[in-house]
């Protein structure tokens, strides 16, 4: 059975954990929260536990169990609050990411550790497909953040011979969020469709992202570990397609039947122009054809609608 840890139980962790125990998978997750209640979700063939507390500071009983890999989804915040804290949002991330290298160092060198960074985050927008070496020109803290975090998986590959690795995810989507967290285009675009409320446009819709749905993140990101294969430094993971904002509203109305009425927003300068990635560095690892937009968004419209999500306006 393989174990891995994750770092976090929000969106992307608690995704991971149930993905990894549905494949048979031993799966710690450690956080100081368990929003999307993992401990209690059904664990499949596999197993979850839940530890409550600090990610380094809890590391050292997840390795003397032997663990295969660790998924860093934790650290920094999300990008518009970083830009009111600069210093927090740095700290946050590296002080998770510094001492959970130095534990592996010390205690299990051989354990994988992959770190979630952020494709939109890291690079600059432009016509073309992003690739793995084109330079990183973050505009929001929290892209440094995510950048610093890299380099320091990038120093303790090179000088210490970790096997360390970042995965640039694109806007990752596929579970209602919560409101109050402003965060997620696509899932803001569902709270509009349920709610009748206006959509907050920032700018005239056109500039564009590349949005990949939850389940192909985890199929990626598992793939990718299962593979056993020395995985590249810095790998993309996303569909390698870009789809506006207006894309994004369209296919939400279509998907719930909804009509989504649009009012304006101030202009977000961290979120203009184009940006998709290339997946030329993935597919050569993995097998990899993630859902397009709208078929990813009727997926999630038909989970929203099982789960009854307007019971809970």
């Amino acid at each position: 059975m393989k174990r891995i840890t994750l770092i976090g139980a929000g969106f992307l962790g608690s995704a991971l954990a149930l993905g990894a125990a549905h494949r048979g998978w031993s799966t710690t997750v450690i956080s100081r929260s368990d929003p999307f209640a993992t401990r209690d979700a059904d664990p499949g063939p596999g197993e979850i536990r839940l530890i409550s507390g600090e990610g380094a500071d809890c590391l050292p009983q997840t390795l003397d169990q032997g663990t295969d890999a660790i998924v860093v989804a934790a650290g920094g915040r999300f990008p518009v609050p970083s830009a009111a804290a600069p210093a927090a949002d740095a700290i946050g991330t590296l002080s998770l990411v510094i001492p959970l290298c130095e534990a592996v160092r010390s205690l299990s060198p051989r354990t994988r550790i992959v770190f979630l960074s952020s494709a939109g985050a890291v690079y600059a927008p432009g016509d073309e497909l992003k690739r793995e070496s084109d330079p990183g020109e973050p505009t929001s803290p929290y892209g440094m953040s995510r950048r610093m975090g890299e380099e320091y998986m990038d120093y303790y590959r090179r000088v210490h011979g970790l096997s360390t690795h970042s995965l640039r995810c694109v806007n990752v989507y596929g579970r209602l969020l919560p409101q109050s967290r402003g965060q997620g285009v696509v899932s803001s675009a569902f709270w509009s469709a349920l709610t009748g409320n206006p959509f907050t446009l920032h700018g005239d819709g056109r500039q564009a992202r590349d949005f990949l749905h939850v389940d192909d993140f985890v199929t990626a990101t598992l793939d990718l570990l299962a593979s056993g294969r020395d995985l590249p430094g810095t790998v993309n993971v996303g569909t390698g397609t870009g789809k506006s904002i207006a894309d994004v509203l369209a296919a939400v109305s279509a998907a719930t039947g909804s009509p989504i009425v649009t009012t304006p927003g101030p202009d977000a300068h961290t979120d203009t122009g184009k940006l998709a990635v290339d997946l030329s560095v993935l597919r050569s690892v993995i097998d990899f054809e993630p859902l397009g937009l709208d078929a990813g968004i009727e997926l999630m419209a038909r989970e929203v609608a099982a789960a009854g999500a307007l019971q809970t306006l």
